[in-house]
């Protein structure tokens, strides 16, 4: 963990496969109130991070957070797709 509570890279990629919203806040350097708020708006959501609630308390699925963060299982950052133009243009 950094300084300030942020998560490291590896630390994050040592998450296990669900998370509770406090470790998804320390993940985006953010506090947790700001998470939870953003959770109810359904920013969370449209951010592709995947949340579910089982019982009283929510869980984040650990996956839809690297995926957010752009980086793999793995550990490796994707490549991004390169543009090819409008198909037929031979681009």
């Amino acid at each position: 963990m950094t300084a300030a509570g942020q998560l490291t890279r590896a630390e994050i990629l040592g998450l296990p496969p669900v998370i509770t919203l406090a470790v998804l806040a320390q993940a985006l350097g953010v506090s947790e109130p700001v998470v939870r708020v953003s959770l109810r708006s359904g920013e969370i959501d449209r951010l592709g991070i995947r949340a579910t609630k089982i019982g009283a308390q929510h869980r984040v699925i650990t996956s839809s957070l690297w995926a957010y963060l752009g980086i793999s299982a793995d550990g490796t950052v994707p490549e991004p797709e390169m543009a090819t133009g409008p198909p037929g243009h031979g681009g």
